[in-house]
This record gives C-alpha cells, sequence and structure tokens, in this order.
C-alpha cells in the first residue's frame, strides 16, 4: 500500500488539479459565452488546483531527479568529488524544503488564526496554504532519500547527465 502510494500520489494530485483546472475554465468559457453568466467558483477552484500542481510538481521533479540543476561544472569532476558536490547541493535544498515547510505552517496557523477564507469558495485559506506545507514535507522526504542514496549508497547513476541528440 505504502508502495502504491510513495508512486502514484504526487501524479495522481497533479494530473486531478491540472484536469480540474481544465474542467473549470472551460466551463466558464463556455458559461460565459453561451450564457453571458459566469461560473462563480472556476477562477477561484481553478487557482487552488494550479498552487496543487505546482507545488506538488516540484515534490515529484524531486522524486524523478529532474528538478532543474546546472551540472555543467559538477560534469567536469570525477566521481568522487561529483559526489560530495552533489550531497552538498541536495543538503542545502533540503534546508530550503524544510524551511519552507515551517513557513508553510506559520503562514497556515496564521490563515486559521484569522479566519480568513477565499472570496467565491469561501473555503478556508488554509486549503491553499496546505500545499506549501505537503509540499514542503514531500521535497523534505525525497531529498533525505536522495541524500541517503548519495552519502551512504555512493549512487549518482541518477545524476548523470543525458546526452542530448545532436
Amino acid at each position: 500500500m505504502f508502495r502504491l502510494l510513495e508512486k502514484y500520489f504526487e501524479p495522481v494530485v497533479i494530473v486531478t488539479s491540472l484536469v480540474m483546472i481544465i474542467l473549470m475554465v472551460f466551463a466558464d468559457v463556455i458559461a460565459r459565452f453561451a450564457f453571458s453568466t459566469s461560473i462563480i467558483i472556476a477562477n477561484e477552484v481553478a487557482r487552488l488546483c494550479f498552487v496543487y500542481l505546482i507545488y506538488f510538481g516540484i515534490s515529484y521533479a524531486i522524486r524523478e531527479h529532474r528538478h532543474m540543476r546546472v551540472t555543467f561544472f559538477v560534469d567536469k569532476f570525477p566521481p568522487q568529488f561529483k559526489r560530495i558536490i552533489l550531497f552538498i547541493s541536495e543538503s542545502i535544498f533540503l534546508v530550503y524544503s524544510v524551511t519552507v515547510c515551517v513557513l508553510g505552517v506559520e503562514i497556515t496557523q496564521q490563515a486559521i488564526e484569522r479566519g480568513k477564507t477565499l472570496s467565491a469558495t469561501q473555503w478556508p485559506t488554509s486549503i491553499l496554504y496546505a500545499a506549501i506545507i505537503f509540499s514542503g514535507f514531500l521535497c523534505a522526504l525525497r531529498l533525505l532519500y536522495s541524500l541517503y542514496l548519495i552519502g551512504i549508497r555512493g549512487d549518482i547513476s541518477l545524476y548523470q547527465n543525458e546526452e542530448l541528440p545532436q
């Protein structure tokens, strides 16, 4: 069960969010042009889904070792130095992810305390900010595993640049 959750959680959230964005925007466009009205919650739900799509996309990119990085100089070093540089790089990214998660908790707590709600749906804004917490936590877990691969197992094969076709 955990393996399935680990494998499919982010993709399900990302795809669901994308489908909801497409449906909400499409339905709102049809409502505007065909019926001269608007679906009040469409833009807000689409915006909420977009936030979740982006934040969970970051975690997914880390899991797949596809997050953006500049490796021009790293690729010039022998494997033992690459391992050290990658470990430092992933450690810095881990500190950043934990910081994002902690700040996300603070922002969400403030939103709950203030009782703020989204204007159209009247959902609490904490639903929006929760994406920061979940994403930061997932990123931290993914980066801890990455640090395990690099530091303990010495595996940097996932970080090798693929050659671009000429």
